[in-house]
């Protein structure tokens, strides 16, 4: 079931369709410009959460830092997938892109289906304090970030994401879950879980069983996510060939 508050009820609609319209309008301002000119928006705002995060981090190190502060929550990997999908070409800008994609895409799910748990209150009061409007803006990035580079046709869908998706998730979980253990943080619901029936297997099956059930859902989603483009991908093509023999049949 989705759950919004009022404030998000109003906020959030909103600013999907800022990001919408930034989208479209980049989208559309870039649409005949070379791949390199078109990932120049992705490099602008790559920047831009590096600098807030930044800002993030001096501040919570003057308050007596929170270890909840470490970048290791699971919105936390776009800081590093960001400046490898806009600045890089190749296998590295590949791999960063379709980690945003699969990212992105689980956390567009997640988002909407309950923004509280995201983003907590922020609606409420987004210039409330830096911490509050951080928490707002970060995340409307990440949608923005997404949308402009979908729409740009920047992700271009290939068997080897199978394989990035595998590496990308399994390193997360290698670091996430070891450093949780050590720092006794709860990052990405890793010790204990939001979510109430992954909580109840936890306490009924215990935490070993528990972590392997989000390792397998975390690669299962993934894998999913970017069969889905693949499998267009691979139906376009064979539209394209079977048009191309007809074509070559009629002339014969």
């Amino acid at each position: 079931m989705v759950e919004w508050t009022k404030s998000e009820g109003v906020v959030l609609p909103i600013a999907l369709a800022v990001c919408l319209v930034l989208a479209v309008v980049i989208s559309v301002l870039t649409a005949k410009k070379s791949e390199k000119i078109r990932r120049i928006p992705l490099m602008i705002l790559a920047i831009v959460v590096w600098g807030l995060e930044i800002a993030k981090q001096t501040l919570s190190a003057r308050g007596g830092y929170n270890l909840w502060s470490i970048p290791l929550h699971f919105c936390s990997l776009f800081l590093y997938f960001f400046p490898l999908a806009g600045f890089f070409g190749g296998k590295v800008g590949q791999f960063g892109r379709t980690m945003t994609f699969t990212c992105g895409s689980f956390f567009l799910l997640l988002f909407y289906f309950n923004p509280s748990t995201v983003i907590g209150s922020s609606c409420d009061n987004i210039f409330g304090s830096f911490s509050v409007f951080h928490t707002f803006i970060y995340h409307h990035i990440i949608i923005l970030f997404y949308l402009i580079m979908v729409m740009s046709r920047l992700y271009h869908p290939s068997k080897k994401d199978f394989l990035y998706v595998f590496v990308g998730i399994s390193v997360y979980a290698v670091v996430a879950i070891s450093m949780a253990h050590i720092l006794n943080v709860n990052f990405c619901n890793i010790l204990r879980s939001n979510i109430s029936f992954m909580e109840a297997l936890r306490q009924s099956r215990g935490q070993v069983v528990y972590t392997l059930v989000m390792i397998l859902i975390g690669l299962a989603g993934g894998e999913v996510i970017v069969l889905v483009p693949n499998l267009c991908r691979k139906k376009k093509k064979e539209d394209s060939f079977s048009k191309i023999m007809k074509i070559l049949k009629s002339e014969v």
